[in-house]
């Protein structure tokens, strides 16, 4: 029993997969003077667009107007050295040596175990099959996306995530195939509590390498934890049959982007600060979005 526990524990942690493996990140904005003429932001240019061009804006919110600073992040962590660009503000990392041992560990794991078994997954399984059961995997997230609008005042969309699931439950056999999204319009949307969270206001927190799980930090490791005790399989599964299936969905989940991580890790110079400073600015064009979202700005990417 202990062993099993144990074991559950571990594959617990293959839920999630690494979320700064998606994209390159975007070089960041050419500074300019702040006198010029391109800096001075017009009514008719989007806050999305300001922020891009370095600029402060500021954001009604339920909480008050919030002051939004533009954050370039650093190629380096040489803060006792002068930047290469001006503006660009080193990145602090204070988890920095637990984080790489962590990172070392991880690509350790990847290499020798998850990415043989990711690619042995793909060989064996066809891409039609890999679709449909990605599709039964988001299905099995809606309760939880249920959970975060709801908790983030977001009523609509919680109603969306309850369509969704009891439709694709039903017509689309335990969520196999996606009639929500292609008979009744009821487009996937996908929230964490690490997102609900940053509505309320809770910053993000120091940068942290998860044990698997890869790049997140104090928040998003908050959010994995919780999203763990109150996802839909501890409710209707029995262990260990339950880690089971979180494990084949981590294994599913990380297959799009084993050879993704693979190409990547060759071709940084410092694989480790390429991955972080990935997911940093992951997350500030995240928050660009959804600013541009909240005010109703269009953004052009």
């Amino acid at each position: 029993m202990r062993l099993g526990k144990c074991f559950g524990t571990t594959t617990l942690l293959l839920t999630l997969v690494l979320s700064g493996c998606a994209s390159p990140p975007k070089s960041p904005p050419e500074p300019q003077d702040s006198n010029s003429p391109a800096t001075q932001q017009t009514p008719s240019e989007g806050k999305a667009q300001a922020l891009s061009k370095g600029q402060s804006v500021e954001v009604q919110t339920s909480q008050g107007t919030l002051s939004v600073e533009p954050t370039v992040v650093g190629i380096t962590d040489e803060a006792d050295k002068p930047s290469q660009t001006p503006g660009d503000k080193p990145y602090y990392d204070p988890l920095e040596g637990f984080n790489r041992a962590m990172f070392g560990f991880n690509h350790y794991f990847y290499s020798y175990f998850f990415i043989p078994v990711t690619d042995s997954y793909r060989f064996v399984v066809p891409d039609v099959a890999r679709d449909k059961i990605g599709n039964a995997f988001d299905n099995l997230r809606e309760p939880l996306n249920l959970l975060s609008h709801s908790f983030s005042g977001e009523f609509d969309k919680a109603s969306v995530n309850l369509g969704r699931f009891v439709i694709n439950s039903t017509i689309g056999l335990l969520g196999l195939f996606d009639p929500a999204s292609h008979w009744f319009e009821l487009e996937q949307n996908e929230k964490t509590v690490a997102q609900t969270l940053s509505d309320y206001d809770v910053g993000s927190g120091a940068y942290l390498v998860l044990p698997v799980l890869g790049p997140s930090d104090v928040r998003g490791a908050f959010s994995t934890v919780t999203e763990g005790f109150l996802h839909p399989t501890q409710f209707i599964m029995e262990s260990p049959d339950r880690y089971y299936l979180r494990m084949f969905e981590g294994i599913d989940d990380f297959e799009s982007q084993s050879q993704r991580y693979e190409k990547l890790y060759k071709e940084a110079s410092d694989p480790y600060l390429y991955f972080r400073n990935q997911y940093i600015q992951g997350q500030l064009r995240d928050a660009i979005f959804d600013i541009n979202k909240a005010t109703g700005d269009n953004v052009s990417e």
